[in-house]
Formats: C-alpha cells, structure tokens, sequence
C-alpha cells in the first residue's frame, strides 16, 4: 500500500487526492489511512495499492484527451 505522494512524487495538486478517493469509492476499492506526525505534515493519509493508482492514472489520461 502507498499514498498518493509515495506514487508522484509530490503533494496533492487541484483536490487530486479528493478524484482518486471518489475513484476508489466509485470501485468499492478498500480505503486504508495511516495517521503522520511530521514537523511539515500533521493528518490522515491516503494508502491504495499500486494496481489501483496505475489504473486510476491510466483512466485519468484517457479521459483528460
């Protein structure tokens, strides 16, 4: 399981994080969560499997074109 972040690279752009959430949702994917406590970082993140985030991305350019 990785978060968002471990599988961009970077931190949540334009509500991305809110998309693959509804994505998941949409296919009854299980939603895990692991709680940090970072000087830069305090809350909830996100972990989906890896299979999961490639299909959502896949999805997303198809349908960005």
């Amino acid at each position: 399981m990785m978060s968002l972040y471990d599988y961009t690279g970077k931190r949540d752009e334009n509500g991305q994080g809110l998309k693959v959430n509804a994505y998941a949702k949409l296919r009854k994917q299980p939603i895990n969560q692991r709680q940090l406590d970072l000087p830069t970082y305090k809350g909830a993140v996100f972990l989906y499997t890896e299979s999961f985030l490639n299909e959502y991305f896949q999805a997303k350019q198809i349908f960005n074109k």
